[in-house]
């Protein structure tokens, strides 16, 4: 989506807007500046995207798409799965995992090589931590960390599975044969289960993690609207920074974009709030030439992050492509951009 269509007045093709203007902040110029800004929001890209999903089918009680709240898994209606463009030859399911104040437990069935009956689960950067169920490791009871846990595994758990973020999801797809096959399907994933770890061992759940969940930026807005960066901040609380990212970090705090603290883009230095423009401008347009290239072949989209590393801009189109895509088969097209 061009970001000119959104900031009337502002050049997004010169070389450099900004130049070597100061923006405000000793030491950072405007070209330095739009940089960073490139760097966040491909980086923040998948981040926000996931949060959107959970927001509007796990956090917002009161919208349309609530299917449930976090900790627990529930069916995508057909309708909603029809909207996001996915295989119809599937039942949808999906949770919201908040891992902050412990971790969860999944339990999947044994199911028969011959249907498909997958539970993907991905954290907040939307790197894929484990494919569970017939066509990945198979049925068993699964435990997922956070990165603070620091507990032992209790009995009967199959395997851990660590998230480097507090905050990550799980997208099930169960296979139908035949319209006919609608039940056979249903039952199995019905029997699909999501439960904290108190509720798994029967004892007295602990505190709950505060936060106020902040609304996302609407959809339609997601990509053009500087309240991305504003929406990024706020989650990268939830997302411990990694060792290969930590200068990419450093580099954000230093434009103002620090964990939890809001970013007021409204009140920032109007040669800084160019640069967020032209960054954000030069981001997309790189994701759009990369899915337009890519076009249905989604590999090296998707994966762990052994498989894609520091590839922020790969993370980037493979989220905007969908998040329920596994491995991308579901993806919908790219978006016309407009002229």
């Amino acid at each position: 989506m061009a970001l000119a269509a959104f900031l009337p007045g502002c050049s997004v093709t010169s070389p450099d807007a900004a130049g070597a203007q100061s923006v405000g902040i000793e030491g950072i110029t405007g070209q330095q500046a739009r940089g960073i800004a490139r760097e966040a929001y491909l980086y923040g890209a998948p981040m926000v995207a996931s949060y959107q999903a959970m927001y509007a089918y796990s956090l917002d009680k009161t919208g349309a798409q609530y299917k449930g709240p976090p900790n627990t898994i529930n069916p995508v209606g057909t309708a909603a799965a029809a909207a996001a463009n996915l295989d119809p030859g599937y039942l949808y399911s999906y949770a919201a995992l908040d891992l902050r104040a412990e971790p969860v437990v999944i339990t999947v069935p044994r199911i028969g090589k011959r249907r498909e009956a997958s539970l993907q689960l991905m954290d907040l950067y939307t790197y894929r931590l484990a494919r569970l169920g017939s066509s990945g490791i198979g049925g068993g009871t699964f435990l997922i960390a956070g990165p603070s846990w620091k507990g032992k595994t209790p009995a009967g758990i199959t395997k851990v599975f660590r998230s480097e973020t507090e905050l990550a999801t799980l997208v099930g797809r169960t296979q139908r044969f035949s319209p006919a096959d609608q039940d056979n399907a249903r039952r199995i994933q019905m029997r699909y289960k999501v439960q904290p770890l108190s509720a798994f061992q029967k004892r007295a759940a602990p505190a709950p993690a505060p936060v106020d969940w902040a609304a996302p930026v609407p959809r339609a807005q997601m990509y053009a609207s500087l309240a991305f960066y504003d929406e990024l901040a706020f989650l990268l609380q939830f997302a411990p920074a990694h060792a290969s990212d930590k200068g990419l970090r450093e580099r954000m705090a230093s434009l103002g974009m620090r964990p939890g603290e809001p970013y007021e883009t409204a009140t920032l230095n109007p040669a800084l709030r160019r640069a967020l423009q032209e960054g954000m401008h030069d981001a997309q347009n790189d994701i759009d030439k990369n899915r337009a290239a890519k076009g249905t072949d989604t590999d090296g989209l998707f994966g762990n992050r052994d498989a894609l590393k520091n590839d922020y801009l790969s993370r980037a189109t493979g989220a905007q492509m969908g998040l329920f895509a596994f491995g991308g088969g579901s993806a919908p097209p790219a978006p016309a951009r407009k002229k």
